[in-house]
């Protein structure tokens, strides 16, 4: 059993963490939104995840310190724009947690992607990305999945891998972490496109 900080309390952030809660492990999410904390917390709901129940073994809360200072490592799932903002103000707390960013995108402003953004703020941060095809409403609700975990450390691979993996979900391991970066902003930004009528062209 694993206790796992999940920084961001969207869709992403909380269907990942009803799946590590349904594998046994224990969660604490950072929300910025007294709200948000009040209905994961009160009514076992997420705005974001209508019709979901949120298991009993999560727990949401406005300060990282209270998330952050018992978790064995650390999922990173604000969006891109918000990472450095976010990240200033908890790594303080982060030791030698690893950090699992799980967001995609850039930082717009230098165009770095945010494994570069988080090293920038911390050098010596021992980082992972987990990306992969799959979407929160499906993994909220156990539809099987998979995901891929890179990272340049070899114990945050096989820590992420055991931790993430049951019988709705598949872990692959990555050495290329710049890749799976890349591959999952080239991803969003093409959904984008694609969704766009003036693009519909490039589904053809």
């Amino acid at each position: 059993m694993k206790k796992i900080a999940v920084i961001g309390s969207g869709s992403w952030g909380v269907a990942l963490s009803i799946h590590l809660a349904r594998c046994g492990h224990q969660i604490k999410i950072w929300s910025y939104d007294e709200e948000e904390k009040r209905l994961i917390n009160e009514e076992r709901k997420c705005k974001f995840l209508p019709g979901v129940v949120i298991n009993d073994n999560i727990i949401c809360s406005n300060n990282f310190e209270e998330v952050i200072e018992e978790a064995d490592f650390i999922l990173h799932v604000t969006p891109s724009k918000f990472t450095r903002d976010t990240f200033k103000k908890y790594k303080q707390y982060v030791g030698n947690k690893p950090i699992i960013i799980c967001s995609k995108g850039f930082e717009k402003e230098t165009l770095k992607t945010l494994d570069e953004v988080i090293l920038d703020e911390l050098p010596t941060a021992r980082i992972g990305v987990l990306s992969g095809p799959s979407h929160a409403e499906e993994v909220s609700i156990a539809i099987p999945t998979a995901l891929v975990i890179a990272s340049k450390h070899e114990d945050i691979l096989q820590v992420i891998q055991n931790t993430f993996m049951c019988n709705e979900m598949r872990i692959y391991t990555s050495r290329d972490v710049k890749g799976v970066e890349l591959g999952r902003c080239i991803k969003k930004h093409y959904c984008f496109l694609c969704r766009n009528s003036s693009w519909n062209w490039i589904r053809r």
